[in-house]
């Protein structure tokens, strides 16, 4: 049986992204002539985003045909200088409306009917599960809760976003790599937002406001209604539950366990405290410690109190102090 969510092994060869060629220097002059602040690198002689259904249409079926059958495995890995792996990059065609929810959903169902072998179970309910199970379920939490939800902020987090989210200049090679993907493809799948950058920015108490507006500038698929619940909701947990059972955060361990970053990063992955700690680690435990009152009871995440608990409290101190000492220089990191 395949194994679902591992860590890319290698063994299989990443199929080469479909890229479109579309020339927009003309918008990009017109952009710059209005003095309008961007974010992000591009090649604006091609411009490698569907921009029409046919260019949309060919998209879906070269997913189908060359990453379908792996991306149930490798959907949450994560893998230094690759950018999309065994991704659909679809979610800005069914963003825009140049592709209908229900025909790639009945591609993808068709292609398993017509050779399970080849396109095994976990690869295909996986896709058409956050499809037609996770964004229909964002619809109606943004409907359902706007506008309210706009101004949710549980854990009453406000520090600003670390200046390394606008350039990707950070020692953290998780973040390195997320942000720069991010910058410069306008995309980052959903592990590397909600485990990479939305995550630290979770531990490091950045305001939601903050988090949700650089989602909402920097990917070409964020529309506000599928955004902001992802974001504001299930990355940062500043609804309070509303979106998902428990917060989020993750540490070095994680980080790890789904991707080849750690091997390269300056910081170690398997220290707390001390000189090239990984900031993910002692943040971890920084971020349950100050919100104790508010998490403690939560049956998802209990063990971790009792993990922190049962650490003496001299190595608690040094991790909170560890954490401190970080957050008070976010942008060196």
């Amino acid at each position: 049986m395949l194994k679902n969510r591992s860590k890319y092994s290698g063994r299989e060869p990443l199929p080469e992204p479909l890229l479109f060629t579309k020339d927009f220097r003309s918008i990009e002059n017109e952009i710059y002539l209005a003095g309008v602040e961007t974010i992000g690198r591009v090649d604006a002689s091609q411009f490698h985003w569907p921009v029409t259904r046919k260019e949309s249409l060919q998209l879906l079926n070269h997913f189908i045909q060359h990453a379908l059958p792996w991306f149930g495995r490798y959907q949450d890995a994560m893998v230094r200088n690759e950018w999309l792996l065994f991704h659909s990059r679809l979610s800005f065609s069914l963003n825009t409306k140049m592709l209908h929810p229900m025909e790639v959903i009945k591609k993808a169902e068709q292609a398993w009917k017509d050779d399970s072998k080849r396109y095994p179970i976990a690869s295909v309910e996986g896709f058409i599960r956050q499809i037609l199970g996770w964004r229909e379920y964002v619809r109606g939490v943004y409907w359902m809760h706007m506008p309210m939800y706009a101004t949710l902020n549980y854990f009453e987090h406000k520090r600003k976003l670390p200046a390394f989210y606008w350039t990707g200049k950070t020692h953290m090679e998780c973040m390195k790599q997320a942000i720069e993907s991010s910058l410069n493809h306008a995309y980052a799948h959903h592990i590397q937002r909600l485990m990479v950058t939305g995550a630290f920015a979770l531990l490091a108490g950045v305001h939601p406001d903050e988090v949700d507006t650089w989602y909402l500038g920097i990917y070409a698929d964020a529309i506000e209604w599928v955004e902001m619940p992802n974001t504001r909701g299930m990355s940062q947990y500043a609804d309070g539950g509303i979106m998902s059972t428990k917060p989020y955060a993750g540490s070095a361990n994680y980080i790890h366990k789904m991707s080849n970053y750690c091997s390269s990063c300056v910081y170690d992955k398997n220290k707390k405290v001390g000189e090239n700690a990984c900031p993910f680690n002692s943040l971890y435990w920084h971020f349950y410690h100050r919100h104790r009152e508010k998490l403690y009871n939560n049956p998802r995440i209990g063990m971790m109190y009792k993990t922190w608990d049962r650490m003496e409290s001299k190595e608690q101190h040094q991790i909170l102090l560890q954490a401190e000492k970080y957050l008070s220089h976010l942008d060196n990191l």
